[in-house]
């Protein structure tokens, strides 16, 4: 078995050729960057531990059916992974558009507040309209931009770009208005715009009682480094996402907090 193993790899490299070293070290990269790229897509809505398995199986599985020349499980796993590609690009479109845009394009800002006071400032305007909307239940999702640029929501929402104020937040989220439904995205100190909609989380294991709101809430925060503060309309309950996870049932004190820990100062 190792002689036949031995045999097919010298082969393949062509007796350790210039032509089968390069082709041999192409094949390996090109293979890395499909399974980043593959990994990326998929841990984040399915658990890591049945994903590794998964891969370490089809992968020892596609080794084995070109050293030892399995032929009908090759042609079974060509035919899995050509059809697998096909569906994971209808699936998860968006994500792929995503890590394109990245990509190519300008994808990141400076929010940095110039002193502690001015960071301050933010942050009380903010607890004191997340408290206020929580003892009235009034639903809301706002969400601060960080580094990653939200610019493509932000173009598609109501453009209101103002200064961060209690009085225009609660408004924005008073039910009956054009926009309560959607999230308030804040760049620095100012609201950039209201009524904006975000692609909904896919993994499985975030909590079935949580609403849409919640689910937008961590499904922004699994694709951009924002955190988002959502504000519950059945309960009052104060919870915030960053990273794809969620903090439930948070007071301001905890809220402030994070906060503080999030926004950064130049």
């Amino acid at each position: 078995m190792f002689d036949v193993f031995k045999n097919n790899f010298l082969e393949y490299v062509d007796n350790f050729s210039t032509s089968g070293i390069i082709r041999l070290i192409i094949d390996v990269v090109l293979f890395g960057v499909i399974l980043y790229f593959i990994f990326r897509l998929i841990a984040k809505k399915i658990k890591q531990a049945k994903f590794y398995i998964l891969l370490s199986v089809l992968i020892v599985a596609y080794i084995l059916s070109i050293l030892f020349n399995f032929p009908l499980l090759k042609t079974i796993l060509n035919l899995l992974i050509f059809w697998t590609a096909g569906c994971l690009i209808i699936v998860y479109s968006q994500e792929i558009r995503h890590e394109f845009e990245q990509l190519f394009t300008n994808t990141k800002v400076n929010n940095s507040f110039s002193s502690q006071q001015e960071k301050q400032e933010i942050i009380s305007k903010l607890c004191s309209t997340v408290d206020y909307l929580s003892k009235r239940q009034i639903g809301a999702l706002i969400t601060i931009e960080k580094d990653d640029s939200l610019n493509t929501f932000i173009e598609k929402a109501i453009q209101i770009n103002s200064v961060i104020t209690q009085e225009i937040l609660t408004t924005i989220f008073t039910p009956g208005t054009a926009c309560h439904d959607g999230a308030v995205i804040i760049r620095k100190d100012r609201i950039m715009c209201a009524g904006a909609y975000f692609p909904s989380t896919d993994n499985y294991d975030v909590p079935k009682f949580l609403g849409t709101r919640h689910r937008a809430a961590i499904g922004i925060s699994e694709r951009y480094d924002a955190i988002t503060i959502v504000v519950s309309e059945e309960t009052g309950h104060i919870s915030v996402t960053a990273s794809g996870n969620i903090s439930l049932d948070l007071n301001l004190e905890r809220l402030s907090e994070m906060l503080d820990g999030y926004l950064n100062i130049k």
